[in-house]
């Protein structure tokens, strides 16, 4: 039995783009639209794009957008944390190496 996820597909099949090509199904990050997809061109957002448009899943209700956007920026908060501890570390290995060093110096001197 074939199960979708949305009924979303049986559209794909009856709209092309205005191109002529089978739009994609993409998702919509924006602050207004956090995860709702959309149909657009192949190109949408480049160069050569038709523009086409056209909404996969309804509008979201205002507490989803409030909880997707909370978890987003949480989401980047962590992602900028490791970086900043990628650094740290990278730091810490450089000054352990240099007291390695300075150590084997001294004892050779």
């Amino acid at each position: 039995m074939d199960h979708h996820l949305c009924d979303c597909t049986p559209r794909l099949k009856k709209r092309l783009c205005y191109c002529g090509e089978l739009p994609i199904l993409k998702t919509s990050w924006t602050e207004i639209n956090p995860g709702r997809r959309f149909w657009g061109c192949r190109l949408y957002g480049k160069v050569g794009s038709c523009d086409f448009f056209d909404w996969a899943d309804p509008a979201p209700h205002e507490r989803y957008k409030s909880v997707i956007n909370g978890l987003l920026r949480k989401k980047n908060e962590v992602d900028m944390e490791k970086v900043r501890m990628g650094r740290n570390a990278r730091i810490y290995k450089i000054v352990l190496w240099l007291l390695v060093l300075f150590v084997e110096l001294r004892s050779v001197l």
